[in-house]
């Protein structure tokens, strides 16, 4: 039997409310707002719309659009948003069943979930609490893909509630394995070291998400991320495998074959995409792709069905 729609959406009243809910979804509407949490559930704020801040532990850390932050359960914090215009986001808690449940899907073997039906009893994940960008791992494209369906309340009534929940928190989990593993590359032998070089290095990545059609240099970056450039070079490719500049290019390359798809000319790729002309975009498409643009768009439209 389908759950009731567990959205509450939420104005002013939101400051009268205690933020400690288990598989509940807030979707937020507001101007102004200050409160202190003492005790916090589980959750995942999407931001959709202006910027919401939070105080977590002394940091200061904000959400807006293609943002979004995890916030531990019993967790204090404080919230603030003082704007001209609404600022929109969504809040989705979630409960321990959920993700013991997920745990123990994700984690043992289908015989011992035939031989065990009820999941075994953990303590609580902590997740590293950051500013996560959308497009910086399988949760933020999970909650990407389901913002649109979150914000629409004739939409919303059609979820199905425990595989939503189920699929919260199996990419939850998948993604905070995949940060601990990429905190593990960083070489430090302490692990408050550690995690504060990836959340510097997650500031420069963000920003390379944000802006690589534009010129990017290490400077900037090293700026953004208050690091020196030494270090970030080497932390880098420690954590994501990559340098800047490949990362750069590698997302150029990938938008290029989007652009490809739509009739853009080769010039206008070049231009939108900061290569310096036709040549380089062309050069830098074919040493990667082995093929050069025009065969790569002639395929794809071939490849169309009439």
């Amino acid at each position: 039997m389908m759950l009731a729609n567990p959205i509450r959406r939420m104005g002013d009243y939101l400051n009268h409310v205690e933020l400690n809910f288990d598989d509940v979804v807030i979707h937020s509407r507001l101007k102004h707002f200050e409160k202190r949490v003492e005790d916090s559930g589980l959750s995942i704020k999407l931001g959709v719309q202006g910027e919401e801040h939070f105080i977590i532990n002394r940091d200061r850390l904000t959400i807006g659009e293609g943002r979004f932050l995890i916030v531990n359960r019993h967790q204090t914090f404080d919230c603030e948003l003082h704007a001209r215009e609404p600022v929109e986001a969504l809040c989705i808690y979630l409960s321990q069943e959920a993700l013991n449940q997920a745990q123990h899907a994700l984690f043992n073997t289908l015989d011992q979930q035939l031989g065990n039906f009820l999941p075994d009893t953990k303590p609580a994940q902590a997740f590293l609490e950051k500013i996560y960008h959308v497009s910086e791992n399988r949760l933020g494209r999970f909650l990407e893909q389901q913002k649109t369906i979150l914000l629409n309340q004739h939409l919303s009534s059609t979820i199905d509630w425990p595989c939503f929940y189920q699929n919260l928190a199996e990419n939850l989990l998948l993604t905070q394995f995949q940060t601990e593993s990429m905190i593990e590359k960083i070489t430090s032998a302490r692990r408050a070291t550690r995690e504060e070089l990836f959340r510097r290095l997650c500031i420069a990545h963000q920003f390379i998400l944000d802006n690589y059609e534009s010129e990017i240099d290490l400077d900037t970056l090293a700026q953004k991320a208050t690091i020196s450039k030494f270090h970030l070079l080497r932390t880098y490719r420690e954590t994501f495998g990559t340098t800047p500049y490949r990362q750069v290019l590698d997302l150029r390359l990938e938008r290029s074959r989007q652009l490809l798809q739509a009739d853009y000319s080769l010039e206008e790729i070049a231009f939108q995409l900061g290569f310096s002309d036709r040549r380089a975009f062309t050069k830098a498409f074919r040493k990667t792709f082995q093929q050069s643009p025009s065969s790569y768009r002639k395929r794809k439209k071939q490849a169309v069905p009439v």
